[in-house]
């Protein structure tokens, strides 16, 4: 299972290229975003497993009918930032709503600042253009007058997330910031920012950049990561940076755990730290190699994985959309609850011996709001299935479900908007409860902002310190 559909980015160019670039100017009728609406709502019925995981069928048809009562002739922009909405209601981490660069126009301008938060205060992190770098780590009050705190809550409410979790949505946001404030409230030449240091306040004007300008998070760790390993004063620390096992591969994956494990039995290791931050999330197998040096019992890793749908309805998808082969070459049978599973059994549900060198000693597993997907999955059978200490911050994916793995594709008909329909529903071999929240860690701990600027690791530092108290 994977967290991010690869193929969106190439078809997000595609769509570029088969849309007309003067439509991005254009307002589009109320009468043709409602038929927008009936598409995106039939293919989400039709294919996305766990639509009604968090929202109940009746409050997602009320949204739907009451965003079409009150439709208004708009840009693909303003109908983009409404769609968004749906966002609160389906609460999937792998559901993705983009706007084409054609549609929300190639010259935005959006601020020119990364930002930072420290408990409930937002910081300026860096500056991309040659502003006055003093008000680097300066604590940000307000954005062209408005409450910096009112506005990044509003932003966060449209944020993908996986269940009731905020931990995702605000990592996330916090990469993103400039670009989604500029999606969300237009085009503006320059920024007024208003900071305080040392209880003096003062306005900042800052020249707003073009949005291609500037440098957004990417995907390079999930595609690139590159496992590290090393032990220092009998203390192991093994950072995974992705489950991705393409990336995985290129560094001979199992090979290399293999050495590893070899290695801290060698060394006798009695502390482990196992790094998942920022981890993506990847596949099932490769979860399942690592938690086999670490667990001592046969396990299986999910307890379901299945599907709405059989075969694709032509009639209600777009003419501009991807879909893969259904459930990667696994026949389907339909089961007594109306969903559709594969007869062989897929991947997570076969059964996995464990190594024959076990790591028996302490385990510390570090999170944070980046921990995703697959990465939130093997935490969460470690929490269940093994002691274990976590450090950092709630993952951001859910300890028990997901709908992810592969997804329909689609651009609707009229204002272009690409949606990312992911479309198995994964049950974890796990017994906590849905609350909509990921693992939460032991001890919570996160960079203050000088620790930030500083680029220092509190977390890891905290793990230390814990292992250095209990050798005590």
């Amino acid at each position: 299972m994977i967290t991010f559909n690869k193929q969106l980015i190439s078809l997000i160019i595609l769509f570029n290229l088969l849309y007309p670039a003067a439509f991005s100017q254009e307002k589009i009728s109320k009468t043709l975003l409602a038929e927008d609406l009936d598409v995106l709502k039939q293919n989400l019925e039709t294919y996305h497993t766990g639509l009604y995981t968090y929202t109940s069928k009746k409050e997602f048809d009320n949204w739907f009918a009451d965003t079409k009562r009150t439709l208004k002739d708009s840009s693909p922009l303003s109908f983009f930032n409404k769609v968004n909405e749906l966002n609160l209601l389906i609460k999937n981490g792998h559901t993705f709503f983009h706007i084409n660069p054609e549609q929300r126009g190639k010259d935005l301008l959006m601020p020119s600042f990364n930002i930072y938060k420290d408990g409930e205060q937002f910081y300026i992190k860096s500056l991309k253009d040659g502003s006055d770098k003093s008000i680097i780590g300066k604590k940000i009050i307000a954005v062209n007058h408005e409450s910096f705190p009112a506005v990044f809550n509003r932003l966060l409410k449209y944020e993908e997330r996986d269940g009731n979790n905020l931990t995702q949505p605000t990592e996330e946001l916090q990469y993103t910031f400039a670009r989604k404030y500029a999606l969300a409230f237009g085009n503006k030449t320059t920024t007024t920012v208003t900071v305080e240091s040392n209880q003096v306040v003062k306005n900042i004007v800052l020249k707003n950049i073009p949005m291609e300008a500037f440098s957004q998070k990417t995907d390079d760790q999930y595609e690139n990561g590159q496992i590290e390993f090393s032990v220092e004063n009998g203390i192991g620390r093994l950072v995974m940076p992705t489950f991705n096992e393409i990336a995985l591969e290129k560094q001979r994956y199992k090979q290399r755990l293999k050495s590893i494990f070899d290695k801290i039995e060698k060394e006798k290791v009695q502390h482990l730290i196992i790094d998942i931050r920022n981890n993506g999330g990847g596949d099932t197998e490769s979860v399942e190699e690592l938690i086999s040096y670490l667990y001592n019992d046969e396990f299986t890793f999910y307890t379901d994985v299945y599907q709405l749908h059989k075969k694709w309805d032509h009639s209600i998808i777009p003419d501009i959309h991807s879909y893969p082969k259904n459930t990667s070459n696994w026949a389907l049978k339909k089961g007594e609850d109306g969903f559709f599973r594969g007869i062989i059994r897929s991947d997570g549900m076969k059964k996995v011996k464990p190594k024959k060198q076990i790591y028996a000693g302490k385990l510390y597993v570090l999170i944070n709001g980046s921990s995703l997907s697959a990465a939130a999955e093997f935490a969460s059978f470690i929490r269940q299935y093994r002691p274990a200490t976590f450090i950092g911050d709630e993952a951001g994916g859910n300890k028990v479900q997901n709908t992810s793995g592969y997804s329909l594709t689609i651009g609707l008909p009229h204002s272009k908007i690409i949606v990312s329909i992911p479309v198995l529903l994964w049950k974890m071999n796990v017994s906590f409860e849905n609350n909509g929240y990921g693992i939460k860690p032991d001890h919570f701990v996160r960079n203050t902002i000088a620790e930030e600027m500083a680029s220092e690791d509190s977390i890891l530092r905290f793990a230390y310190q814990l292992i250095d108290q209990e050798e005590q």
